[in-house]
């Protein structure tokens, strides 16, 4: 089976979505193609979307909320806005005819509601009748899926689904298998195994993850933390954010901490961890998730982020940080007690997905083949 991804490039969500279902599925036998949508019609046009999502995540965050919000409200009242996004999508699905003719595609998964736009222009336009699986990474439904015409939509939870149905999604397409993450966090690794693996001390342990945007101030976080009472090392992972990563690198902090920029190492950590500080990006939480591993949120951006705070927090997964309740306070608390953190890892077991990629691939063949 030939599978086409469609992506985009705005942070790496997305993207690491496409991987982990290409990975798997040409484990299983199948030919896979991903696109970057943005930078296959303009390397140009790819590069400007994905910075100006950098830019708007990191200097204006409450105008991209208040956007986000604009777009959940009322279809008739953004209506104009919403038919000049079709417009823009139809155009770009002459730009990837191309793709589609070379390729020919047997399934076309979408991991970004605007990548699903373009399948369903190409689609309606009869390039290609392949059917069309939408993949949502975050634990809320961007307006903009609706009206994509998908075969397929896969969610995070069944929890979900009703939301979902009142946003105009049809129930018979909805598959709540989870968001695909890697395999690797589906792995269990001995604590002291991890440990031995990262060169740490086996000790309570703080696993921060600072996001590759630099949205939010992550030092301000680990000052905040170094004034807590509880004993405790900090695991400082900042991507690709590399002026982040020196500046880490100079903090003086009376607890132990390591300083890592980017690492495929990430599963050991969660391994080797009490809980993790991240902000609530969907792929991160998910694999926090998948290991059961207790979370303390901060720095939500306004948008899918705080959909996805809500949708955790309301389910016992994790608990939150914000100016009323300092991040130090809050890993404090959940360091003091084991109970607490004991009840956010049974949350997360009843709850978490971690073979959702598997399960994708699974309804990938299936679709494929007429049998969903």
């Amino acid at each position: 089976m030939r599978i086409l991804i469609l992506s985009v490039t705005a942070g790496q969500g997305h993207n690491r979505t496409a991987k982990g279902i290409a990975g798997i599925a040409q484990s299983r036998g199948h030919e896979c193609k991903i696109v970057d949508t943005f930078e296959y019609v303009s390397p140009a046009m790819g590069e400007l979307v994905d910075e100006g999502y950098r830019l708007s995540i990191a200097f204006t965050p409450k105008a991209f909320g208040r956007a986000f919000r604009s777009f959940e409200r009322a279809e008739q009242e953004y209506a104009a806005v919403l038919r000049a996004y079709k417009i823009v999508s139809t155009r770009m699905s002459y730009e990837l005819e191309e793709v589609y003719q070379q390729f020919q595609p047997d399934a076309v998964v979408c991991t970004m509601s605007f990548a699903a736009q373009i399948a369903t222009a190409i689609y309606e336009r009869g390039v290609c009748r392949a059917p069309r699986m939408g993949i949502v990474t975050d634990y809320t439904l961007h307006p903009f899926w609706v009206g994509t015409n998908l075969d397929m939509l896969v969610s995070p939870s069944e929890q979900l689904t009703e939301s979902f149905v009142a946003k105009g999604i049809d129930p018979r397409i909805i598959k709540p298998v989870g968001i695909p993450i890697s395999l690797d966090f589906a792995k269990h690794i001995d604590r002291q195994a991890a440990c031995d693996e990262l060169g740490i001390e086996n000790m309570p342990t703080l696993l921060l993850m600072g996001g590759s945007m630099g949205h939010g101030d992550i030092a301000k976080a680990i000052e905040s933390m170094d004034k807590s009472a509880s004993p405790f090392q900090i695991l400082a992972v900042c991507g690709s954010n590399v002026r982040m990563q020196h500046r880490l690198e100079k903090m003086q902090t009376r607890k132990p901490m390591r300083v890592y920029g980017f690492t495929d190492k990430i599963h050991v950590m969660m391994s080797a961890s009490d809980m993790i500080v991240t902000k609530p990006g969907g792929l991160t939480v998910s694999e926090a998730v998948a290991k059961k591993l207790p979370m303390v949120l901060i720095n939500p951006i306004p948008g899918q982020e705080d959909r996805n705070m809500d949708f955790l927090t309301n389910h016992g997964m994790a608990m939150r940080a914000n100016a009323t309740l300092p991040v130090g306070e809050v890993v404090g608390q959940l360091m003091l007690s084991q109970a607490r953190r004991r009840l956010m890892s049974q949350a997360q077991e009843a709850f978490g997905k971690p073979n959702a990629t598997l399960d994708v691939c699974q309804l990938l063949e299936e679709m494929a083949e007429g049998r969903a």
